[in-house]
């Protein structure tokens, strides 16, 4: 049977008729039965139709009946976030061409998917998406629920989260349970704002995480169950400094100093809102010295660090103009639009150009913000513009920024 795959597969290749590869070995009727696993044959015949190929059989066999085994290790070293080994097996995959013949292409194809969004590489998961099927209906019963899974953490990625919700909700988790699917239905609804059922389905993905002893799951379940609990205005903030301390000891232990900028960044906020400056630029700066310049990731903190700067009064306009120049500069680099206009957003309120900053927020971030769907942020912007209208007498242009305003609270 995997013989006559095989035979297919690279007589294909080689551009070879039937007729042309069993000359002087046999008929092409012959090979058109071993092709279609309808006849028996002896090895002798598979023997030479295979030198006649250039290939060895027995290779070819194992990397056919391997397949299905190298996926479901991938699909594990994605949900382990072992991803050193997740890139090996996906290099040895796609160097396998006999997948294109195997029961499991289209499995294949979705763990792709998911592989690339979890590396944060979005051009290659556009590339991927277009080769999944519309519907999982007729998939079998496992990757329909992979299928369901990638397209809800696709579209967390799109920052459409009621729609990944919906999505991610009818997996069977019966049938297919695992920490990394109740982490991302845990994100999906915080960024939706439903701290509640975040914080359940993070605790869900928690409790997987340690029954594995996966402790750079553990690191990013409890990250965000502690930004759930800190939406509590009112909880001791020694219980938040004692988990995240604990987190920073793990990323340690764990020697993971990207988890360990995110940690930092999160801590950083929370002191950041609590007006402790002084710590949390300390804790943006440390964020920042762990992630690479020309990301993001690194802007993000920056931006942070830039704040604390500015809000506490600890570094002269100078310092300030001098790191909003740095990330104007990266941002450029890397076309990252938002933050190049939160920077010019900062540069704007720095050096006191008032009307230019809320000319700024209407003309260019509003419309941004919106278009790409940074709700919070908009409103955010949204409620200093309508303070800037109301108090300079612009009570219709006021009016305007209310009704966005009205509309959100009524959500």
């Amino acid at each position: 049977m995997y013989e006559g795959k095989i035979i297919k597969f690279y007589r294909e290749k080689a551009r070879l008729t039937q007729e042309q590869l069993g000359r002087g070995i046999c008929s092409a009727t012959h090979i058109s039965k071993i092709e279609r696993g309808l006849t028996e044959y002896a090895s002798e015949i598979t023997s030479l139709l295979a030198e006649r190929l250039q290939i060895d059989m027995e290779k070819e066999v194992l990397h056919l009946t391997s397949i299905k085994e190298k996926l479901d290790l991938w699909h594990e070293m994605i949900i382990s976030q072992n991803m050193q080994a997740a890139a090996e097996i996906e290099e040895e995959l796609k160097n396998n061409p006999l997948i294109q013949i195997s029961d499991y292409q289209g499995l294949y194809q979705m763990i792709q998917v998911k592989y690339y969004i979890k590396l944060g590489d979005s051009d290659m998961v556009e590339r991927y998406m277009k080769l999944l099927p519309k519907d999982s209906e007729n998939l079998p019963e496992f990757e329909k629920n992979v299928y369901k899974h990638v397209l809800g953490i696709y579209y967390t990625m799109m920052s459409d989260h009621l729609q990944s919700i919906n999505i991610l909700k009818s997996i069977d988790f019966d049938t297919y349970s695992n920490p990394l699917v109740y982490y991302d239905l845990a994100a999906a609804y915080y960024h939706n704002k439903s701290p509640v059922l975040a914080y359940y389905y993070a605790e869900q993905a928690l409790n997987l995480y340690k029954k594995r002893n996966n402790f750079l799951g553990i690191i990013d379940a409890e990250n965000l169950m502690i930004i759930q609990i800190e939406s509590d205005y009112h909880r001791d903030f020694k219980e938040t400094v004692e988990q995240y301390e604990n987190l920073l000891t793990i990323c340690d232990l764990c020697n993971s100093m990207d988890k360990k900028a995110k940690i930092l960044h999160n801590y950083a906020y929370e002191h950041l809102r609590r007006g402790n400056y002084l710590e949390a630029e300390k804790m943006y700066k440390e964020s920042m010295e762990l992630k690479e310049k020309d990301t993001a990731y690194y802007l993000l903190s920056l931006e942070g660090f830039i704040r604390c700067g500015a809000e506490g009064n600890l570094l002269s306009q100078e310092e300030l103009l001098g790191y909003i120049h740095e990330g104007l500069s990266i941002a450029n680099d890397i076309n990252e639009m938002l933050f190049t206009i939160i920077l010019n957003l900062h540069k704007y309120a720095i050096l006191n150009r008032e009307s230019q900053y809320y000319r700024y927020i209407d003309s260019k971030a509003l419309p941004y913000m919106d278009t790409h769907g940074y709700i919070m942020l908009a409103q955010r912007y949204r409620k200093e513009l309508f303070a800037y209208y109301t108090k300079i007498g612009e009570s219709e242009k006021a009016l305007q920024i209310a009704i966005p305003l009205v509309e959100t609270l009524d959500d």
